[in-house]
């Protein structure tokens, strides 16, 4: 039976918060958009679970820790003061109830998020984000043929001992961006990474979860 064009799937979440910890919010879920990157995809390069993103923008987890925000900034390359707040900017500390409605169909996601005024009985919207539907890839020709390269490369990078030491995810994607002279993205890698983690040989990679996240390191080195 062919789908209906039209389709679309709705969820809703609500959290009690002040305006700086949903700016905080927008400003990670912007960069993540603006970016085109999955929540998956930055849940990895930053050495989390991968629902770890997920988590947040749906507001599973409600405290964005300070060291997870600069984990955050710093494998996006962003600044973390300029992307939360503008100079001259007024924080209003008192607690809102915010909802947040997110749209998937079948081309791209829409986040709308809105702020409960329940005295007035209005709801006003904060803010409107168009994403990609990161399940689709439209070039999958291209993609196997960068997942290849990408698995000659780090199988040449184990053999060479680059994995003898604890290797972030972050390091090893940008790693992999410098050898292959273009940028990669970052699931292509999450898959071969995967991949070498269920092998028996010597390529086989273990992950560990170090003090600031996960890390990556040859079977041979590991003791």
């Amino acid at each position: 039976m062919k789908k209906k064009s039209n389709q679309h799937l709705t969820k809703l979440c609500k959290r009690k918060c002040d305006e700086i910890e949903i700016l905080i919010f927008y400003s990670m879920l912007l960069q993540r958009v603006s970016l085109g990157l999955s929540p998956q995809e930055v849940s990895f390069l930053m050495g989390k679970p991968l629902d770890f993103m997920s988590k947040i923008e749906s507001f599973k987890i409600k405290t964005i820790l300070a060291i997870d925000y600069y984990i955050f900034c710093r494998v996006l390359n962003v600044s973390s003061t300029n992307s939360i707040m503008l100079p001259g900017m007024d924080i209003n500390l008192q607690k809102h109830t915010y909802e947040l409605e997110v749209t998937t169909l079948n081309d791209r996601v829409v986040y709308l998020l809105s702020r409960l005024d329940v005295e007035e009985g209005q709801r006003i919207i904060e803010f409107k984000l168009i994403d990609a539907r990161h399940d689709i890839d439209p070039y999958e020709d291209a993609t196997k043929l960068t997942v290849e390269k990408i698995n000659n490369l780090i199988t040449a990078e184990i053999n060479e001992g680059y994995f003898s030491v604890d290797r972030s995810p972050s390091e090893i994607h940008k790693r992999c961006c410098e050898k292959l002279d273009k940028y990669i993205q970052p699931k292509n890698l999450m898959k071969i990474l995967e991949d070498l983690l269920n092998r028996s040989d010597e390529l086989k990679l273990i992950r560990k979860e170090s003090k600031y996240g996960f890390v990556y390191l040859s079977k041979s080195y590991a003791g």
